[in-house]
């Protein structure tokens, strides 16, 4: 059965077992992955499932399930398991399907690339052994001490509503991951680089072995961190993550939180105004760009800051409906029938400063290459393990291998005082450099 009759079939199952709305996602899903270490293939292999997502609505109550199909006899059972958990779950007048005056689909977006979708298994080995020999090429030092990863994925993603929408479409995505280390003394330093890309042309193996021997050379003879109050500059590796965290801090899902930690509300000023934050998935081969999201909402370009004030929400149905606003096309399925929110491509806009004299301008300070820590909790305060450079009288002056950040979330967010024009969009988030002009910093060596 084809998967858009597949799901049409998930619709009329629920509404016979007495859904009032219902929605059916289809994703077929095939990856190839290959991993290599040494100029010698480690693993490689391929694999294809799809999963069907669905979820229903009665009497404002809902229930979502995730599951494998393959017949009409295993969907029967995944639709008599969500009927089944619906009398079960709690009112909420919130919940329901997508507004029908808000659906629809934007056109090509340029996220399907068929040469990378026919990409034979031999080829994915081929080109992670070849980026392994471009960074060993950069520096004889990392031979043997290289490892790459490649991963390439095609999915096909259909959705049919009980309101009518009925839309599909198909993406492909490869992540290759470097990593390689250097000898030095009894240690070894490490350096890591991903590149994300649409398409077969974005793997660009030169530019991620120079991004690798970027991030490892120079921290050959770390020191220790000065404590202290200093200024803090963060490179765009680095930064993503304090974008990300402002897209968070403006979800639906975040608002009360926010709110309670007084970050902020719609309207009024969270962060310095140098900062202006745009979320769109409507970007030409965006990492992050599709033509309508989980509910089947199509997504636009918004301004969730400008210039520090808080201007729009991401938000899905659910929570659009809780602070009576409109869908803003974020929604992504989860395992909970309000559905979660995420960003699509999302990203700080660049600033008029150069980035070497942002660094020229410093008298002492502490130059974040990238975080050690896995993620970035919304609290009171900013806490987080970094490594770098240390800056003296506006030149590096040596790497530091860990050393720990922290002040006031809030006061670091208003105290970004400089951001770069050197905004990198090779990922679903970016950010320039960004200037902070205080925080507290302590050696973790």
């Amino acid at each position: 059965m084809a998967d858009l009759d597949l799901a049409e079939a998930a619709l009329r199952l629920c509404q016979k077992r007495g859904a009032e709305q219902a929605e059916a996602l289809l994703i077929r899903h095939q990856e190839k992955a290959t991993s290599v270490f040494n100029q010698k293939v480690q693993f490689s292999g391929a694999n294809e499932t799809t999963r069907m997502i669905v979820r229903v609505f009665r009497d404002h109550r809902g229930a979502v399930i995730h599951g494998n199909v393959a017949t009409e006899e295993m969907l029967e059972t995944l639709v008599n398991q969500v009927i089944g958990i619906l009398p079960h779950t709690s009112q909420d007048k919130y919940l329901g399907a997508a507004e029908s005056s808000e659906v629809g689909a934007n056109g090509p977006l340029g996220i399907f690339d068929e040469r990378l979708a026919q990409l034979p298994i031999n080829q994915v080995e081929e080109i992670a052994l070849a980026a392994e020999q471009k960074i060993a090429e950069h520096d004889k030092r990392t031979e043997n001490l290289i490892t790459t990863n490649l991963q390439v994925q095609t999915q096909i993603v259909n959705l049919r509503t009980s309101a009518g929408f009925s839309g599909s479409y198909q993406h492909t995505l490869a992540t290759l991951v470097a990593n390689a280390a250097m000898d030095q003394a009894d240690r070894k330093n490490l350096g890591t680089a991903v590149t994300v890309t649409r398409s077969l042309d974005g793997l660009d193996l030169n530019k991620t072995a120079e991004r690798v021997m970027q991030e490892l050379t120079p921290m050959i003879g770390t020191r220790p961190a000065p404590a202290g109050e200093f200024s803090v500059l963060f490179a765009p590796t680095s930064a993503r993550s304090i974008a990300a965290m402002l897209l968070q801090m403006c979800s639906g899902p975040a608002t009360l939180f926010v709110e309670t930690l007084k970050l902020g509300k719609l309207n009024e000023t969270v962060c310095s105004p140098h900062l202006t934050v745009v979320d769109d998935a409507t970007k030409k081969d965006g990492i992050g760009s599709a033509p309508f999201d989980h509910e089947g909402v199509k997504p636009a370009r918004k301004l969730v800051i400008e210039k520090g004030v808080f201007k729009d929400y991401l938000l899905n149905s659910y929570y659009g409906r809780s602070l009576q606003r409109g869908s803003t096309g974020n929604a992504v399925a989860t395992g909970d029938a309000r559905f979660g929110v995420r960003y699509s491509n999302a990203y700080i806009e660049p600033g008029d400063a150069d980035p070497d004299d942002m660094v020229a301008d410093l008298k002492r300070g502490f130059l974040v290459i990238r975080f050690l820590s896995p993620s970035m909790p919304l609290s009171t305060n900013f806490t987080q393990a970094a490594t770098g450079f240390w800056i003296e009288d506006g030149k590096v002056a040596y790497p530091v291998r860990a050393a720990a950040i922290a002040a006031p979330l809030r006061e670091m967010l208003e105290g970004v005082v400089a951001v770069g024009k050197d905004l990198d969009l090779d990922a679903a988030i970016g950010s320039p450099t960004l200037l902070v002009n205080k925080m507290n910093i302590s050696s973790l060596m």
